[in-house]
């Protein structure tokens, strides 16, 4: 994940939420796979003793209408089992930058890990725990509650797919919850750095094994989340491997010192030319005081006219300071959008730029 996407106008528990653009493909395919099978669905819950008219829920828009209904309640479904290792994450001092849903689920995306003993398993297994007891509860639901036929159908798919992403999110494959768990379990004996790679080594022979199963099955959603995990697995290893790279170091020792800045008050026309002698796709903007204001991007001032101040092609700046640790940086660099962060000093001034090229710079130079 990296940061793209759609912020929701609300948070939730403190915590801003935010729709991938892969969403809005998997949302109506989601709610499209439900609908058709609305019938096979009905003829399962017979089969616990839920009586539920297939025939009825299958004609005209009734289906779609319950797809997207079941579609949506997956998705809310998701955004409470990661609130739980958000939550959780709180109690150890560690905050949520946001909640992301995209094409394979939702991720919580925590400033760190908590360092303490265990702590990342107690954070990992309460997402399953969420799952698994909001299942019950929807089970419990339709055992004292009587319904209609739309609403126990959704209800019980909700209740059986709960306990499904709880028994998932336990393999013990990173980054799923269990590979987490498992990984802090190891960690307890052995070097982090170590149980990592125990840890991704599970993952990878776990994610071949996925993939197999779903080319047999012809189940394309399958070898998704096995191509997913294969290289999230990965991922994970080179990541720990950076962090203790870096461990200890500051990112003033990395980043690339003095960069150019432009005062807000340049026109977009001069802004524009300076693709022709530097490569560079944003620059800090700053104000009178010079201090940072903003990063506006070449290609904005593109498709901007003459005329319009630099002001409007402000964003947000993705900042850093320089005496920051450089692990928690690589971290904030991950999933920035620009791959590029703003370093300040105490009195935020713009003192240098880190990019994902400095880094592995760095990460070659320290190894």
């Amino acid at each position: 994940m990296t940061g793209r996407g759609w912020k929701l106008p609300f948070k939730l528990l403190g915590i801003p939420l935010s729709l991938d653009p892969s969403f809005a493909l998997v949302l109506p395919l989601f709610a499209w796979l439900i609908a058709s099978q609305v019938p096979a669905y009905a003829e399962l819950l017979a089969t616990v003793g839920l009586e539920v008219d297939g025939a009825a829920l299958a004609r005209g828009i009734t289906p779609y209408v319950l797809g997207l209904t079941a579609a949506l309640g997956l998705f809310t479904s998701v955004v409470i089992h990661e609130l739980g290792h958000a939550l959780t994450a709180r109690l150890y001092g560690v905050q949520t930058r946001g909640i992301t849903l995209w094409f394979l689920g939702g991720v919580a995306q925590l400033e760190d890990m908590p360092r303490q003993r265990g702590a990342e398993a107690v954070v990992a297994i309460v997402g399953p725990i969420t799952s698994g007891a909001l299942g019950v509860l929807l089970g419990t639901l339709l055992g004292n509650v009587t319904m209609g036929s739309s609403a126990t159908f959704v209800v019980a798919y909700l209740a059986i797919t709960n306990v499904a992403l709880a028994i998932f999110n336990l393999l013990p494959a990173l980054p799923l919850d269990g590979g987490r768990v498992l990984r802090s379990l190891l960690a307890l004996a052995l070097p982090r750095e170590r149980a990592t790679a125990i840890a991704g080594g599970v993952s990878q022979v776990l994610a071949i094994g996925l993939g197999v199963y779903g080319f047999l099955s012809l189940n394309l959603l399958l070898m998704a989340v096995a191509f997913f995990v294969y290289n999230a697995g990965r991922a994970e290893v080179q990541v720990e491997s950076m962090r203790r790279a870096f461990e200890g170091r500051r990112v003033r020792e990395f980043m690339s010192p003095d960069p150019i800045t432009i005062d807000v008050g340049m026109p977009i026309d001069r802004f524009r030319a300076l693709k022709a002698w530097k490569t560079h796709p944003c620059y800090p903007i700053v104000g009178s005081d010079e201090r940072l204001v903003g990063v506006a991007r070449i290609a904005d001032a593109e498709a901007a006219d003459d005329d319009a101040p630099l002001s409007s092609l402000l964003r947000d700046a993705e900042t850093v300071r320089s005496d920051d640790e450089m692990e928690v940086a690589v971290r904030q660099l991950a999933s920035s959008e620009l791959g590029r962060l703003v370093v300040l000093d105490r009195e935020s001034r713009v003192v240098g730029i880190l990019a994902k090229t400095d880094v592995v710079r760095a990460l070659e130079a320290v190894r």
